[in-house]
């Protein structure tokens, strides 16, 4: 139980701490305009290098831990202005740490949604607690992506 304890402060790290109604962001990415919206994405996942193949970005992504009370109906929008953009939510930020030590995000992640556009994230929260909306694009993207959150 300690261990989980410090991994979750450590997650959250540095924290940023907007409110969104009552629900509240734990964490946005490094330079997140909680006006606008607008964010990019700040970390890689790199391909290893094998004989014969070359290395190099195969993952964005960055990421929002939100706090909120089971039951709770949260409403978002999401854009992605030039790229294909994908988002997931996982139930809990132990999953971020699996995707962050995974093979270039691959794995069992739930449900991945594409958008090219501006696209409308419903979600309700299973149960009180935190989860993790991660954002990520194939390969190297400098770009600028939205996340306006709200709770009805």
């Amino acid at each position: 139980m300690l261990l989980a304890s410090t991994f979750l402060i450590a997650l959250s790290s540095p924290m940023s701490v907007y409110a969104a109604g009552s629900v509240t962001i734990l964490r946005a990415p490094p330079g997140y305009n909680s006006q606008t919206g607008a964010f990019t994405l700040s970390t890689q996942l790199t391909k290893d290098y094998k004989r014969n193949e070359r290395g190099g970005t195969c993952v964005m992504f960055d990421y929002f831990i939100l706090n909120a009370a089971g039951g709770q109906t949260l409403q978002a929008q999401a854009e992605s202005q030039d790229r294909v953009a994908y988002y997931i939510i996982l139930q809990s930020p132990n999953g971020l740490y699996l995707f962050e030590n995974s093979n270039c995000g691959s794995g069992y992640w739930g449900v991945v949604q594409g958008f090219t556009s501006t696209t409308t994230i419903n979600l309700v929260a299973p149960e009180s607690g935190q989860f993790v909306i991660i954002f990520l694009t194939h390969g190297f993207y400098g770009g600028t992506l939205f996340f306006t959150l709200k709770a009805m």
